[in-house]
């Protein structure tokens, strides 16, 4: 696993059920023993604790080796042993810690007991920089989702860093849209509170249409809630309009919570919903009563580009969020006809957003 690319797994072999009905690894038990009964467990920093780690992580198919080659269990521990000297132990493929392999194998007993012995393996790399975060952000796809989100909880928790670049430009964020394949914004919405940019890209792709094409629609809505640029373009100078499908461009439209800057006129020579060719507007005392169909128009609520056919007006500005204010002018502007003040012009996808909002809206009271 390297963020490119993850290796084959062997699928898991049964396992017994504890007392407590929950799957109990074989060699759970052993590992209790070790970080239990030992006086200088809790450091990690008897060399006999750490020798009967590493067999134990290797029994477990862990394939750790010294920095001299050796196998960990051929080792000589001396005095110099500590915590850091069990991180010093990589698998020779790709140069991964055993916190690195506790992760990706969903060993989370593992993972919580060299947290708390050390928070500073946060910060541990394997050959490829990834960090643990990187590994527990992208292994929801192999191991259950309530393991791999209780991981990523305990490595914010220690203090990991959601920003930390890997060799490849990857921050977690970006490993965990890459590798999605649960449609659960649980452990997206953990990295955005703790920094995670919704507005990055992987090769000029936007992690937004990345969600979209995957067909991920709660990540993607995840994204929008949080501040995601549905303007951006990818590599090829798409919209988002222009790679997602329709049922995923109103689930992404309807989480818009804050109006987005309008896309500007001359930037886009086409409707972004029948094709037209579309131009701006010219000055005209009668504008407000001859609309032609190529005249370009900012839809109100997502700020897209459309022709005068693929908009429409309607009383549709009490279904907007709260949080929402567009232009001042137009919120301070009074008329005799109420129906008119609410009156705002939306494309189609946009129109039936808020029809149905307000419809639900009028249902409950």
């Amino acid at each position: 696993m390297y963020f490119g690319r993850a290796a084959a797994v062997p699928a898991p072999t049964p396992r017994r059920l504890s007392a407590s009905g929950a799957p109990e690894d074989d060699h759970d038990e052993e590992f209790r023993r070790i970080e239990m009964d030992s006086p200088s467990a809790r450091s990690m920093g008897d060399p006999a604790v750490q020798k009967s780690l590493f067999e134990m992580f290797n029994k477990r198919g862990y394939n750790l080796q010294s920095p001299s080659g050796a196998s960990a269990v051929n080792f000589s521990f001396t005095s110099t042993a500590s915590t850091s000297s069990v991180i010093s132990f990589r698998e020779p493929v790709h140069g991964q810690t055993p916190i690195h392999i506790a992760i990706r194998r969903g060993d989370v007993q593992v993972v919580e007991a060299l947290l708390k012995n050390d928070a500073d393996l946060t910060d541990i790399r394997d050959d490829h920089g990834n960090t643990p975060l990187h590994f527990a952000v992208g292994t929801s796809r192999r191991i259950p989702l309530a393991k791999a989100i209780r991981m990523v909880a305990l490595l914010l928790n220690a203090g990991a860093n959601a920003t930390t670049v890997n060799n490849f430009g990857r921050t977690p964020i970006m490993v965990h849209l890459l590798t999605a394949q649960r449609d659960d914004p649980t452990i997206l919405t953990m990295l955005i509170a703790v920094g995670g940019n919704v507005n990055s890209e992987v090769d000029r792709v936007p992690l937004l249409h990345i969600a979209a094409t995957n067909n991920l629609p709660s990540l993607a809505s995840t994204l929008v809630a949080h501040g995601a640029d549905i303007h951006a373009t990818n590599q090829h100078g798409l919209y988002l309009h222009q790679v997602a499908s329709p049922s995923m461009l109103v689930s992404i439209i309807a989480h818009i919570t804050e109006a987005r800057p309008y896309i500007p006129i001359d930037s886009v020579h086409h409707c972004m919903d029948c094709g037209r060719v579309v131009k701006r507007k010219v000055v005209n005392p009668f504008g407000w009563l001859f609309r032609t169909k190529s005249q370009a128009t900012n839809c109100f609520h997502c700020g897209w580009i459309f022709c005068s056919v693929c908009t429409t007006l309607h009383p549709l500005k009490d279904a907007l969020p709260p949080s929402f204010h567009r232009d001042e002018r137009f919120e301070k502007k009074r008329t005799f006809n109420d129906k008119r003040f609410k009156n705002i012009r939306c494309c189609r996808t946009c129109t039936q957003i808020l029809r149905e909002r307000l419809s639900k809206r009028t249902s409950l009271h």
